[in-house]
């Protein structure tokens, strides 16, 4: 048997087991660590035949002409008034193992008075959840962007904004199957939403992954549980299936955001080696902060290559990419992590 940590296909070496003829029992040498390999995608991101089906669903999705979706990782920054905000989501080691796309996807969007920002991470089971994510994450923070911002959507409120959000996530899913012609389960994946807006945070989640608010003495508030089943791994929920956009709807929480310090949005990638989030949220935004050391390495087993602080990095996106680098055995999925910061007691 191989390890967790060790990748399909490859079996590290150990000695024959058992014991020479006549003699004495071999010493079995402890195993070779695995090597793992990094291939790019082997098949498009979107096939050509669909690029108007996802411009149709999720326009501005698609890469500019020329261009490729990034496969190792990716990133964005942005300020909104009172506030600093980092999005950044890198391809898992078992995916570049295998040569295939990211599943993860997250998009971050600033406009008058606030601001939102989504991460999504496809099923593993399902083909194109590569897609799924992206356009869930693209059509839920436009939407809601449009809704408060230009009152493109009936918005009255910011509750009204995250509903609106959360059905044009599923439609949009629902629409691009339709013109593609592939099944909802081939697109599955979850949605972590959130928004800053007029003095309040709003957010939805549907699926596993942890949205985290943290107050300014660092203690954690996760207002989702989460969206897991009996087992590790499992989730119950997924868009676009039938009941899950209730699911969403019924997870909307709002408040007001003046003792809210910083925000984490992470795909299970991040949440699962940094578990119990609740407790480790504080010590990974420190980490983000201060760079690793000691007091702040609560996470037994992840080590990091990038140790020095990502949120004053000269490059902050590329060190978020570089920190979302870091190893656990057996944690090999892909990682999404959004950051926001206050720089004001009143964002």
């Amino acid at each position: 048997m191989t390890s967790p940590d060790t990748p399909a296909g490859l079996v590290p070496d150990s000695a024959t087991l058992g014991a020479p003829s006549g003699g004495s029992p071999t010493i079995e040498p402890a195993p070779v660590r695995a090597t793992w390999s990094t291939r790019a995608p082997e098949g498009p991101w979107c096939l050509d035949e669909w690029l108007p089906h996802l411009d149709a669903v999720a326009p501005g999705l698609r890469p500019p002409e020329g261009t490729q979706e990034p496969v190792e990782a990716t990133g964005t920054r942005a300020a909104a008034p009172g506030w600093s905000l980092l999005l950044a989501a890198r391809r898992g080691r078992l995916h570049a193992h295998r040569g295939e796309h990211r599943e993860d996807a997250g998009t971050l969007l600033t406009f008058s008075g606030g601001w939102c920002a989504a991460v999504a991470d496809g099923a593993g089971s399902a083909t194109f959840s590569r897609l799924g994510s992206a356009i869930a994450a693209h059509a839920a923070t436009h939407a809601l962007r449009d809704a408060l911002q230009h009152g493109h959507a009936p918005a009255a409120s910011l509750e009204q904004a995250l509903d609106v959000a959360a059905r044009a996530a599923n439609d949009a899913m629902r629409r691009f199957a339709q013109l593609a012609g592939v099944a909802l389960r081939d697109l599955r994946t979850t949605l972590l939403l959130v928004v800053s807006h007029a003095g309040r945070i709003g957010s939805l989640q549907v699926g596993d992954g942890a949205i985290a608010l943290l107050d300014r003495n660092d203690r954690v508030t996760l207002p989702h549980p989460g969206d897991s089943g009996d087992f590790s791994g499992e989730v119950t929920h997924f868009l676009p299936d039938d009941g899950a956009v209730e699911r969403l709807l019924a997870s909307r929480t709002v408040q007001a955001n003046a003792d809210v310090a910083g925000i984490l949005v992470a795909s299970d990638g991040v949440e699962d080696p940094w578990y119990p989030f609740a407790r480790n949220a504080a010590p990974l935004l420190a980490q983000l902060r201060q760079g690793v050391h000691d007091a702040n390495a609560a996470t037994a087993g992840v080590t990091h290559a990038m140790r020095g602080p990502v949120l004053d990095a000269a490059d902050p996106v590329h060190s978020l990419m570089e920190w979302l680098a870091f190893e656990k055995r057996g944690e090999n999925d892909d990682r999404t992590l959004f950051v926001a910061w206050a720089s004001s007691p009143s964002a």
